[in-house]
């Protein structure tokens, strides 16, 4: 059986990708993976509710992973709702936190999917377990309000690239564009929901210049977003065409592999071995958004495990920090896991 695509930006397609054929399946496996070197002192799971994304994204890791059910589709088991208590209880170590999801998006734009995915947060808190939401998905106000609901429980990292449309349509081109990603983060914002920008991928010359990212850290600033975490795209073989093919209509893809000269590569959880750019680029590129950031009173920080040759980063401080706290952005935690983790 096949589900409908349900948001009607899928004829906004900046380039071609093809529409996810999605398929139910009755799931086979744990439902809940741990993190990786075992759960009995983090009690951390991860819970993908497909195989396979619906967001089509260029530089997605996932297409290099076993989890990749291959290009243009999707698996999902709409009885993951029922199973998931039976699930939790039948664990040796129950789960203290579960993020949403490792290697798929949580908020596809399917209906269906997203309804379970709110089902299964319900599930979740109900039993006292933190919850973490990482996505580039729609967020509607039944989603804030539920997160609302256990503000102490949860955490959401929303991942936003740009406010530009033809940008965003090249790079993620089932995703919402930036603007109404900014509209969910405020919604969750309002509800007292802890949220954390994810600005990413960061790509030399395109995505990281200042006229791209000055404006979205400005109108972050706005709604009130205080953290922020930063990553520079990383190649894999599996990511490269469908990278090049992104950035041919907007005259970069010749650049692409020239950027990443001389670059150092790392083992990135389960996207194996990766190339990255250069040192110095990454670290004086990096400075540069803090530097932005802090204009606008953002946080913004990176992650160790994509930067492992990268010195400690402090962020700057943001202007007005000394006035308090913003009474818009709940009380800051410690920025969100890698994905990497679980």
């Amino acid at each position: 059986m096949e589900l409908a695509i349900a948001e009607p930006e899928q004829g906004m397609l900046g380039r071609s990708v093809p529409m996810p054929s999605v398929r139910q399946v009755r799931r086979r496996g744990p439902l809940l993976r741990p993190a990786r070197g075992g759960v009995q002192e983090s009690g951390l799971y991860g819970f993908d509710l497909t195989a396979g994304c619906a967001m089509g994204c260029a530089f997605c890791f996932v297409k290099g992973t076993v989890r990749d059910p291959g290009p243009g589709r999707l698996l999902f088991d709409p009885g993951v709702v029922e199973a998931i208590g039976p699930a939790i209880e039948a664990l040796d170590v129950p789960p203290k936190r579960v993020v949403l999801s490792p290697s798929s998006d949580p908020l596809p734009p399917i209906r269906e999917i997203r309804s379970a995915t709110l089902r299964i947060i319900e599930q979740l808190l109900e039993r006292g377990i933190e919850v973490v939401l990482m996505t580039r998905g729609r967020v509607t106000r039944d989603l804030a309000r539920l997160l609302g609901s256990a503000p102490d429980r949860v955490r959401v990292a929303v991942g936003v690239t740009t406010l530009g449309r033809s940008l965003s349509r090249a790079l993620e081109p089932m995703a919402p564009l930036g603007p109404r990603r900014l509209k969910g983060i405020e919604c969750l914002i309002e509800a007292g929901v802890p949220v954390e920008a994810r600005i990413e991928p960061l790509i030399p010359g395109l995505t990281e210049t200042r006229e791209n990212l000055r404006p979205l850290l400005r109108e972050l600033g706005k709604i009130g977003v205080r953290e922020a975490m930063a990553h520079y795209a990383f190649l894999q073989p599996a990511v490269i065409p469908s990278l090049r093919e992104a950035l041919t209509p907007l005259g970069h893809a010749e650049r692409l592999v020239d950027l990443y000269e001389g670059g150092p590569v790392f083992s990135v959880g389960e996207a194996g071995a990766t190339k990255h750019v250069p040192l110095d680029a990454r670290r004086e590129g990096l400075a540069r958004v803090i530097a932005w950031g802090a204009e606008f009173g953002l946080i913004v920080t990176t992650g160790s495990a994509q930067n492992p040759d990268l010195p400690r980063l402090d962020a700057a401080t943001p202007r007005g920090e000394d006035s308090g706290p913003n009474p818009r952005s709940p009380e800051r935690k410690k920025p969100i896991r890698e994905p990497a983790t679980v």
